[in-house]
């Protein structure tokens, strides 16, 4: 199972996420409180802006499974190669989704964060979503490499 580089490629997504998700949920909550107070969100209705809060909060998480379910089914090549492209699909959102909400909330975070570690961990949190993004992207790669090599060794036989 770990023994392809397809599925370090996917672990990195599984195990990032997972942090992103469980340590940094209480401060996007933070974050989104203030967003909530910005002019044009204001136009917003409350509920949709609550909806999106918990749809977005999720995201993170769901991605970490489905990489997590492509890891496990390393014997299943094209259904891994499907869901690792909903997991990257996700990833590329998340990541667009995190340089608006940054754009946002980023001087306003700093300012509550509590120690210069936090703030570390917070510019980190936004580079997350592309480096999970990228690691994704090369095990979708690996992957359909490995899938070309099945294939011409079936092939041959």
């Amino acid at each position: 199972m770990i023994q392809r580089v397809q599925s370090l490629y996917l672990l990195i997504p599984v195990l990032f996420y997972l942090f992103y998700w469980i340590f940094g949920l209480s401060w996007y909550n933070i974050g989104y409180e203030f967003i909530k107070d910005i002019p044009f969100f204001l136009s917003l209705p409350p509920f949709f802006i609550d909806f999106f809060l918990s749809v977005t909060s999720c995201v993170p998480i769901l991605i970490s499974v489905f990489c997590f379910i492509a890891i496990i089914t390393f014997k299943k090549r094209l259904f891994q190669i499907k869901i690792s492209r909903i997991s990257f699909y996700l990833s590329v959102f998340m990541s667009i989704y995190t340089l608006i909400y940054f754009y946002f909330t980023l001087s306003y975070l700093i300012d509550q964060m509590p120690s210069f570690f936090m703030q570390v961990l917070l510019f980190l949190a936004i580079i997350n979503p592309f480096i999970c993004t990228f690691s994704i992207f090369f095990a979708i790669r690996f992957i359909q490499k490995d899938q070309k090599l099945i294939k011409s060794i079936d092939r041959l036989r």
